[in-house]
């Protein structure tokens, strides 16, 4: 290039997520979050499910109610639908189920063909402080200019449940009054310790 260009920096990787639900593709450079997930925007909420999933499934006769039923009942997750074969399992690691180095890895072979940064979003399952400083320094060691958002998943998720009879964990809708049990005293509440490095006060 002999006369320059006007604009210094001209190239940014985003993950897309809106577009790419509307589109109906993955999210750039994201693994996939879920197989089966509820997305919600200003439009509403819609289901969103990994259609390469769903003729992978088709093609090997294991797509039926039941197996919907299973994702709802994981999450969205695989690993431990039992009938599902090991190399579909593979093939459909979510991103929590994905080893967070290989994502800062293939972040970094990409940062160094970008002149701007990476909306590089993070997904860590079993979050502490210890994990999370070795992520982010290897981020940094490995030459990332920065990242995006950090997720992890709750540490309590809602019980699945139906008062549907004969469908998957099904509950009565009839509340035995025998059954109730006595209020208990709430929790005593824990001091933050400076020492304790999982403390997300203090990161």
């Amino acid at each position: 290039m002999k006369k320059g260009i006007r604009n210094s920096n001209i190239m940014a990787i985003a993950p897309t997520a809106t577009i790419s639900n509307i589109v109906g593709v993955s999210q750039s450079i994201e693994p996939t979050y879920q197989n089966l997930y509820v997305k919600s925007n200003l439009s509403g909420e819609f289901t969103v499910i990994n259609p390469y999933l769903v003729h992978d499934l088709k093609a090997r006769g294991l797509w039926d109610p039941v197996m919907v039923n299973d994702l709802k009942y994981y999450d969205g997750s695989v690993q431990q639908i039992e009938r599902i074969p090991q190399d579909l399992k593979d093939l459909y690691a979510t991103a929590f189920e994905v080893e967070t180095k290989w994502i800062v890895e293939a972040a970094s072979r990409r940062q160094k063909w970008i002149d701007q940064a990476q909306s590089l979003n993070l997904y860590i399952a079993g979050a502490s402080g210890k994990k999370l400083d070795v992520t982010y320094r290897m981020a940094w060691f490995r030459g990332l200019k920065t990242t995006y958002y950090l997720r992890a998943l709750a540490a309590t998720s809602t019980e699945k449940s139906t008062i549907n009879t004969g469908k998957l964990n099904a509950v009565s809708s009839v509340i035995d009054e025998s059954l109730s049990a006595e209020p208990k005293p709430a929790p005593v509440p824990q001091a933050c310790s400076i020492d304790n490095p999982d403390c997300e006060a203090c990161q």
